[in-house]
């Protein structure tokens, strides 16, 4: 899935690090993205954030399953691999 103008998006050094990409366009590569972001995706990407800084992966499972299409597996070990926030 191309992101578009998101797809350059230089992601922060630990991020690089733990999924071995530079952009956010090879990270959603990378785990399977088939959906494209919508502007409305914002909110929940920013709740979703703050509730695994409270130690919730649910609601970023569910953004990346239902609102990007990444395949459960792909999510599981996505979220397996993202480091302390």
């Amino acid at each position: 899935m191309d992101l578009g103008t998101l797809g350059g998006y230089r992601l922060p050094a630990a991020i690089r690090t733990a999924y071995g990409v530079t952009t956010a366009q090879e990270l959603a590569d990378s785990i399977g993205v088939t959906k494209q972001p919508t502007p409305a995706l914002a909110a929940d990407a920013d709740a979703a954030y703050q509730a695994l800084r409270r130690g919730d992966s649910q609601p970023a499972r569910r953004l990346l399953i239902d609102d990007l299409g990444v395949s459960e597996s792909a999510a599981d070990e996505a979220l397996a691999k993202l480091p302390p926030l």
